[in-house]
């Protein structure tokens, strides 16, 4: 897994720049996508991901996306609560606004 800064940045600023409170960190071997210091998405291997729970993942597979999934060291493939972002999603600003704001919400649950 590498990571690519011209890449995060194009998500960070011309996708989802049109939307207040977006900041970009670096996070293990890519990058975490924030709203407001909640994380709404991950930037892993060129793929952006959103934050999506069993609902959100099932309906956003049914419309073409897939789950972020890694193998372990002991050979099990695991998967993260974070489903990808097709292109025509990016290029649509009402449609990658109600993801970020769907995925928000998600983060806005978890207790800390």
């Amino acid at each position: 897994m590498s990571r690519d800064e011209g890449f995060a940045e194009y998500i960070t600023e011309d996708i989802l720049g049109h939307i207040d409170g977006i900041t970009r960190k670096v996070l293990f071997s890519g990058y975490g996508i924030y709203l407001d210091k909640k994380i709404v998405g991950i930037i892993i291997d060129g793929t952006f991901y959103t934050k999506a729970d069993k609902k959100l993942m099932k309906k956003y597979q049914e419309e073409g996306s897939e789950p972020f999934c890694y193998e372990r060291s002991d050979g099990k493939i695991f998967t993260m609560p974070y489903v990808s972002v097709p292109l025509d999603v990016l290029e649509d600003r009402e449609k990658i606004s109600d993801r970020i704001y769907e995925a928000f919400e998600l983060s806005a649950k978890i207790k800390k």
